[in-house]
């Protein structure tokens, strides 16, 4: 009998063990789908690698990727105020931060390698690659922008994996009234 009962106890304390670990899989894969770049182990090498060529302003580069394409990079979620190029109408003007957006890109990233994951979307309307970018070091260009204040977040679906993430980094700047944010108004709010 006592045979029998250890045999009943320990059929269900595998059962149990088996049913609590297949929930901490199932677990696992629901934490690490909405893991924060931060928080997620960096996995540059499964990513497509370049060195940024040329910073056009603060939110559009051209990288050259290992295989010698150049590609004008656009990255995901983030939107810097604008600046007058050669090509814009005589009437531009500069919107605030413009130009405080674009030397910090360029000062981060101008000769720099660069990694870009993608997400749903390859390309924007203007043919620029979306991608989330990454210096060697990990850390995300998208928040480093955010952090200072120089860019907003700009949703355009379905190019949403990092949104949540990247929005407590625009609430920080927010919050502490950093560049953009300093202005009533200066970044459409």
């Amino acid at each position: 009998m006592l045979k029998i009962v250890n045999k009943i106890l320990f059929t269900t304390l595998i059962t149990i063990t088996l049913f609590v670990l297949s929930g901490c899989n199932e677990l696992m894969e629901v934490l690490n789908e909405n893991a924060s770049p931060k928080s997620a182990p960096y996995a540059l090498e499964e990513y497509q690698k370049g060195v940024v060529t040329y910073v056009v302003d603060g939110d559009t580069f051209d990288v050259e990727l290992e295989n010698g394409q150049t590609e004008r990079v656009r990255p995901i979620l983030v939107d810097a105020p604008e600046i007058c190029h050669k090509s814009s109408p005589s009437d531009c003007e500069v919107e605030p931060y413009g130009d405080e957006a674009t030397d910090f890109t360029r000062e981060l990233l101008d000769g720099e390698t660069v990694y870009l994951e993608q997400d749903v979307s390859e390309r924007d309307r203007y043919d620029r690659l979306l991608a989330y970018v990454y210096l060697e070091d990990g850390r995300m260009y998208q928040e480093l922008i955010l952090e200072e204040g120089l860019a907003k977040i700009a949703v355009y679906e379905p190019d949403t994996k990092y949104q949540a993430h990247l929005e407590e980094f625009e609430q920080t700047a927010k919050d502490e009234q950093i560049n953009l944010w300093s202005i009533p108004g200066a970044a459409g709010e």
